[in-house]
């Protein structure tokens, strides 16, 4: 009995709290030009720079500040090494956690900057051998602008910094430019 009232305790204070925010489910699509800083020994052997598109959902759980997860992948890119020839690409996902600042007095523009978690993985072919992939974890630092163009649709610019934690990655340099639909 105490576990119920403690349940529907917590269900109604959750209840009035999200009555009086406004929840704006989004999706989004961006194209994405990521370099790679890789290790002397890595730097050669594989590609550093990627083209790729990432899928986008998100919330502005309030007028300030959201949350985002994306899932990013590339086309596969060649690289010839000392003769070899490497096939490789990325996949990643996450979460971001994001600020906005609107500005101007129809808030048609934000700044927007956030901190968010990705998992990372490069997998790399080289001719002849078999495939093998690193992978790591990374912390994102995003700072960007987003115009609203109206109550639905958002064009976004971001650049993004991502810490890697793996001994071959060591960062990514990342700029994307992509669309959100709000709902």
């Amino acid at each position: 009995m105490k576990k119920t009232l403690l349940l529907a305790g917590v269900a109604s204070l959750f209840a009035v709290n999200t009555a009086n925010a406004e929840i704006k489910p989004y999706v989004g699509l961006d194209y994405n030009y990521s370099s790679y800083g890789m290790n002397y020994d890595a730097r050669d052997f594989v590609e550093d720079d990627y083209n790729s598109l990432s899928f986008v959902a998100g919330a502005k759980l309030m007028d300030n500040f959201g949350l985002e997860a994306f899932y990013q992948r590339s086309l596969n890119e060649k690289n010839t090494s000392d003769g070899e020839k490497v096939s490789s690409r990325i996949q990643n996902y996450g979460v971001d956690a994001l600020g906005y600042l609107p500005l101007g007095c129809d808030q048609e523009f934000e700044l927007i900057a956030g901190l968010g978690l990705g998992q990372y993985e490069m997998k790399y072919r080289e001719q002849g051998f078999m495939a093998d992939k690193e992978e790591a974890l990374g912390i994102r630092a995003n700072i960007g602008a987003q115009y609203n163009i109206d109550e639905n649709w958002a064009v976004r610019g971001m650049y993004r910094h991502v810490y890697l934690q793996h001994s071959d990655l060591n960062d990514i340099n990342e700029f994307s430019a992509g669309i959100r639909y709000n709902f």
